[in-house]
């Protein structure tokens, strides 16, 4: 009994421990729970936490991506992300500072808590501040600096999305840097071209008004009586002045297409006006060389047209004239036919011919096909440049074939609109025998350089007329005041007064004659700048004297005949 007491003894004693060690194993379970679970509501927490931040930065990222995309970065929008970075959690502060010397329209260079500032080269953690360089073009262009909350957060974690806020913000410094330099450059190209403008409008003036008084005198002296050596000293003079003519003219014309002031102004003519000026021109010119010279016309070749005659009688002229140049012996042969709403033209000669490598740069300017020191043929090298252009400006081509020694064909083709003989004909266009301008005409004319005054009076003088002549649009104003004119001649650009101001106040006084005006100008501003201020026709300097009595025919005629 007693063995039996004591083996139940022992066996409760050995539950109790055991029971003892379960729960001592049990309470140290719970601890060991308690602290996990403890853990776990921290580690939640801080999830929540930088999830939360997360969803701040890509906030933050999207609306300032778009913002710096669709407005001019200003010290405003700035200032507002550094207020959004700010907000943000686990952020304390934060500071922006870009360097002074950007290009950049802003009123100042420090956002934000300036006690951050530190200039790096590159990221860098200073206890709980990140300092981010801004790089734009490959420069360091200021610092971004972050100062994060103490909360022992991994670095790491902060750096990453920091980082992309850095690289938006040196993203939107260079976006824009790229908008203000090309903004700057086109203000540059835009003075570039506006001087352009006015140098070839200045030039264009100059060049012209003395030309004036040459081919104008010449032309006077030719009208004297002259012995033989006179006559050829005359004529020497009036050619010397028409190839002059040509290079001026070319020159403009080149630097007016380049400057992209060159304008076509379209006109009604008949295709007789334009075979009847080139075989006036080039007839005499082949004959001089013994060469033949014909234009064939298709019997398809309507009889008038809309289009710009002075540059298609320009490019022809050029062409015909470098064909006679070029040869020496056997023809220069023009041809027309009209096909397809366009005019199509031919110009042939047996001269000497051009290689196939002159050919491929015949059409660039100040190119010829010899250019040496020693070339029998001179000029600029422009011509064929700027039949080229034109004809393209037109809507048209121009090609050529060609062989040493044996000629050249260009080819032309230009559209055109059809008009009839009625339409093309001008409306104050008079018969032949009606065509005697009326006596005791009163004319003025306004003009401030003396050769042209001399010019223009003797032009006049020889048809029977003998103007009053004043020097600005002052005096122009005075004498209409004191005389009834028929018909004022005016200069366009005169010290004092200039004859656009001069027009418009004489049409407010009340004149109702005709005012032609007389401009070295050639340019299309310039003649609507004419006809705005009040004046009635346009004739371009250098005139000839055949050209103010056609005017004055124009103009007076038929006046005085109603």
């Amino acid at each position: 009994m007693m063995r039996k007491l004591a083996r139940e003894i022992a066996s409760r004693k050995q539950a109790e421990q055991l029971l003892e060690q379960k729960s001592l194993e049990l309470f140290q379970a719970n601890q060991k729970l308690e602290v996990a679970v403890a853990q776990l509501e921290k580690s939640s927490a801080e999830n929540i936490v930088k999830l939360e931040f997360q969803q701040q930065i890509d906030s933050l990222l999207i609306y300032f991506g778009q913002a710096f995309l669709n407005h001019h970065l200003d010290d405003i929008l700035i200032g507002n992300l550094v207020k959004r970075i700010i907000e943000t959690p686990l952020v304390d502060t934060c500071h922006v500072k870009l360097d002074d010397n950007i290009l950049l329209n802003l009123q100042k260079s420090d956002y934000g808590n300036n006690e951050l500032v530190k200039v790096f080269s590159e990221t860098h953690w200073d206890n709980q501040v990140l300092h981010m360089a801004l790089i734009a073009n490959r420069k360091n262009i200021g610092t971004l600096s972050i100062k994060v909350v103490n909360e022992n957060y991994e670095l790491d974690f902060f750096q990453r999305s920091f980082q992309l806020i850095a690289d938006l913000l040196s993203g939107a410094v260079n976006r824009q840097l790229i908008i203000d330099t090309n903004i700057e450059s086109r203000k540059k190209a835009e003075k570039s071209e506006q001087a352009t403008r006015d140098f070839v409008a200045m030039i264009n003036h100059e060049l012209r008004t003395p030309l004036n008084g040459l081919l104008g005198s010449s032309e006077l002296l030719q009208q004297t009586p002259l012995d033989n050596q006179q006559t050829e000293l005359v004529n020497n003079l009036s050619q010397s002045g028409e190839f002059l003519r040509v290079i001026i003219n070319d020159l403009l014309d080149f630097s007016k297409i380049n400057a992209g002031m060159f304008e076509l102004i379209p006109s009604n003519f008949e295709f007789k006006t334009l075979s009847n000026t080139l075989t006036s021109i080039f007839e005499p010119k082949a004959t001089e060389k013994s060469l033949n010279f014909t234009i064939l016309i298709s019997e398809s070749m309507p009889c008038a047209f809309k289009g710009d005659l002075e540059r298609i009688t320009q490019i022809l002229v050029n062409l015909i004239g470098n064909a006679i140049k070029f040869t020496d012996s056997g023809a220069i042969t023009v041809r027309f036919d009209w096909s397809k709403h366009t005019l199509n033209f031919e110009v042939e000669d047996t001269g000497i011919g051009i290689s196939e490598q002159a050919q491929k740069k015949l059409f660039q300017p100040f190119t010829q096909a010899d250019r040496s020191s020693k070339r029998n043929f001179e000029g600029t090298g422009l011509g064929l440049a700027i039949c080229h252009q034109l004809i393209e400006l037109m809507g048209g081509s121009l090609s050529l074939r060609s062989e040493l020694d044996k000629g050249t064909r260009f080819f032309g083709h230009i559209p055109l609109e059809v008009l009839s003989a009625e339409e093309a004909r001008p409306k104050t266009e008079q018969d032949n025998t009606t065509n005697v301008l009326p006596e005791n005409l009163s004319i003025l004319v306004v003009e401030d350089i003396k050769m042209n005054q001399l010019i223009i009076n003797q032009m006049l003088n020889k048809l029977g007329i003998t103007p009053d002549i004043k020097e600005n649009g002052v005096e122009a104003l005075e004498a209409i005041e004191s005389k009834e004119y028929h018909l004022v001649f005016m200069d366009c650009r005169m010290p004092v007064m200039d004859g656009f101001e001069a027009t418009a106040k004489m049409r407010a006084a009340g004149f109702e004659g005709p005012i032609l005006a007389l401009t070295a100008s050639t340019t299309l501003a310039e003649r609507e700048l004419c006809i705005e201020s009040g004046m009635n026709d346009i004739l371009t300097k250098p005139y000839r004297a055949e050209e103010i009595s056609n005017a004055l025919s124009k103009w007076l005629i038929d006046g005085f005949s109603n």
